[in-house]
């Protein structure tokens, strides 16, 4: 009877030890690369104007229109930063607000395509680290089934065979 409980209890940590062995690891949670704001302010292009925004209301108390407005500020490519205080106080200069809206819009969207293009950037710099990686992992699987690797030429059968003669295999005999 007492065999039975030693039995039993060898056998049962045996089952437990093979449980054990077959537990995962939790999966880690995803690493968020975060951008400092100091990181964000040198990703951001300075707003630069090449036409005045006193030019602008020149133009605008001549009796040109929203949209020849708009394209004068495209063909010069000028960006502007302006605070509401600043949209507002341009407003009563003579600017309209149609103008000024697209002067907002504009440089959002430039602010937006410059965080664009640098999450696109370490995008692709995690891309190829990770095919990098497989590649290695790879590499390294094919070196593992090379026959040769385990031993050099005079290892014979593979990993799993044996060797006639420790100082040679096959060819020395």
């Amino acid at each position: 009877m007492n065999q039975f409980k030693c039995l039993r209890l060898i056998l049962v940590t045996t089952l437990l030890a093979g449980l054990a062995g077959c537990a995962t690891q939790p999966p880690q949670p995803v690493q968020i690369e975060r951008i400092s704001p100091e990181q964000l302010a040198a990703l951001l292009p300075p707003a630069q104007s090449t036409l005045t925004l006193e030019e602008i209301v020149s133009m605008s108390k001549k009796g040109k229109s929203d949209a020849e407005i708009i394209e004068a500020i495209k063909q010069s490519q000028s960006r502007y930063s302006l605070t509401p205080s600043e949209v507002l106080s341009w407003h009563q200069k003579g600017i309209s607000k149609g103008v000024l809206d697209y002067m907002q819009q504009a440089n959002a969207l430039a602010q937006q395509n410059a965080i664009a293009d640098e999450i696109n950037k370490r995008e692709k710099a995690r891309v190829e680290a990770e095919t990098r990686l497989k590649r290695e992992r790879d590499s390294a699987r094919l070196r593992s089934m090379d026959p040769w690797f385990y031993g050099g030429p005079g290892y014979y059968g593979g990993p799993w065979g044996y060797r006639p003669y420790w100082g040679g295999g096959w060819r020395y005999w």
